[in-house]
């Protein structure tokens, strides 16, 4: 009788610390989108998972939209469409070969490709500041995200195989 009062106790205990411990992740998902077996693609602030390619993305992008939205770009508007589109692609490459497992992750790569890919996030987002709505802005962000989105699913599914 002791023996599986114990087995039910131990089984209870760790079902409520697996629950937390989704919990715990969920909460966490807000800044570092990815569960915690996919930590390596976050840096550690103060404790808490923070995805890298955001760390990377965003004061990039924001310099740029804010740079280009008080007249400094950083290259002629008439490159504007090639560039915003065209930056866009190595990301995305790497992005969609990583989630598929054409290739290992690389926070080096991703860094990169990242840092490549925000002076385009920052110019259209600067082209949506002037002109709600662009095209500039809301083009490539409808069809990477699309991209990213369905190559995530798909990379989640092979990997719970």
């Amino acid at each position: 009788m002791d023996n599986d009062a114990d087995d039910r106790f131990a089984s209870a205990v760790a079902s409520i610390e697996a629950r937390e411990s989704e919990r715990a992740a969920g909460r966490a998902m807000w800044h570092s989108h990815h569960w915690p077996e996919e930590y390596d693609r976050c840096a550690m602030i103060g404790g808490r998972p923070v995805c890298r390619r955001c760390l990377t993305l965003y004061p990039l992008a924001i310099l740029v939209a804010v740079g280009s939205y008080l007249g400094t770009a950083p290259w002629p508007e008439a490159y504007d469409t090639w560039l915003i589109w065209g930056l866009c692609v190595p990301a995305t490459i790497d992005f969609v070969g990583e989630q598929l497992m054409l290739f290992r992750y690389s926070a080096r790569r991703q860094i990169i490709t990242t840092a490549l890919f925000a002076p385009a996030f920052g110019q259209g987002l600067a082209h949506e500041l002037s002109d709600s709505w662009s095209g500039q802005f809301w083009g490539p962000v409808f069809t990477f995200c699309t991209i990213w989105f369905f190559a995530a699913i798909a990379g989640r599914n092979l990997r719970n195989r």
